[in-house]
This record gives structure tokens, C-alpha cells and sequence, in this order.
């Protein structure tokens, strides 16, 4: 016979949470093609989280600004010492609720997924981890919850070693 407590933790382990699972993936493909054919894939249907890009980024007095995170993009493809992270909500009811773009300062690009969870309970955010490893051909990644990710390569490998993906 289950016990109330019992049945309050079976119900609680697949729930939604209201937080997000972040799911990252290092890569060497910093190229325009690449890169829209993850936006494509993943978020074909998004929608800008920021309406213009100072470079450096958040700078009260930017060197540079784009207007739009195509732009930008473009930008960054050329000028690979620059750190810089563009968001993409998903505008589909989905679990899936954005990318990011994570640009290192040492011309990698981190590929990230925002998607809700079921903590405990990982099957969503391991699903999408997955796909995202397939997807960037690399298994240089890890899960974590309501955390950006590093804008360095090294420090990210750290990440990975420290979170055990």
C-alpha cells in the first residue's frame, strides 16, 4: 500500500519544473551555414530574444551595433577573438524553448538548448542533449540547469569534466 508521501513523489517526478535544463555542445563549426542550419533545425520557427547587439556586448558605449542577430552573426563568423551569446526563443508550444549561440574568445562555438525538465527526472533535457551531440558531431558537452555557458573553450572542457557528460 503506497503511502501519501509515497504518491506525492511519484506524482512531483514528472512534473514540469519551473526552471530550465541548459544542454551545451562545443564545436569547431563557427561558419554561417552551420550555424542556420542549427537554428533551422532546432528552432525553425524563433524569434530574436534582443533587438540590437552592442559589441562588446552589454557595453554602455558599444564599439559597434547590429540590429539584428543575423548581422551579428556574420560579424562574429569574421572576428573569432570575440565573446559574445545571441538567444533564440522557439516560438512553437514545444519543450524545446531556445537556442544559444555561445561565441568563445578562442574561435569555438558553444551550441546550447534551453528546454524545460522533469527534474529528477532527466528524459527531456537527455533526449535534447543527445540530438544536440549528434547534430554538432561532438561529444564535448554537458547538462545543467538555469546556468550560461563559458566563453572560453578550455574553461568549457573544465565544465565538462566537472559535470561528468
Amino acid at each position: 500500500m503506497l503511502h501519501l508521501r509515497e504518491t506525492v513523489n511519484l506524482k512531483t517526478k514528472d512534473e514540469i519544473q519551473e526552471y530550465y535544463a541548459d544542454c551545451f555542445v562545443l564545436s569547431k563549426e563557427r561558419n554561417y551555414n552551420f550555424i542556420l542550419n542549427f537554428l533551422n533545425y532546432f528552432v525553425p520557427h524563433r524569434k530574436e530574444i534582443a533587438n540590437e547587439y552592442e559589441i562588446p556586448q552589454y557595453s554602455e558605449i558599444p564599439k559597434k551595433k547590429f540590429r539584428s542577430a543575423d548581422e551579428t552573426i556574420k560579424f562574429l563568423i569574421e572576428n573569432k577573438k570575440v565573446k559574445y551569446t545571441i538567444y533564440f526563443e522557439n516560438l512553437e508550444n514545444a519543450e524545446l524553448k531556445g537556442v544559444e549561440l555561445f561565441f568563445t574568445d578562442d574561435e569555438f562555438l558553444v551550441y546550447g538548448i534551453y528546454c524545460n525538465t522533469k527534474f529528477p527526472n532527466t528524459e527531456i533535457e537527455n533526449r535534447y542533449f543527445d540530438e544536440l551531440k549528434k547534430f554538432c558531431n561532438s561529444n564535448q558537452g554537458y547538462i545543467t540547469y538555469e546556468e550560461g555557458s563559458p566563453h572560453n573553450s578550455q574553461k568549457f572542457i573544465e565544465n565538462v569534466k566537472k559535470n561528468g557528460n
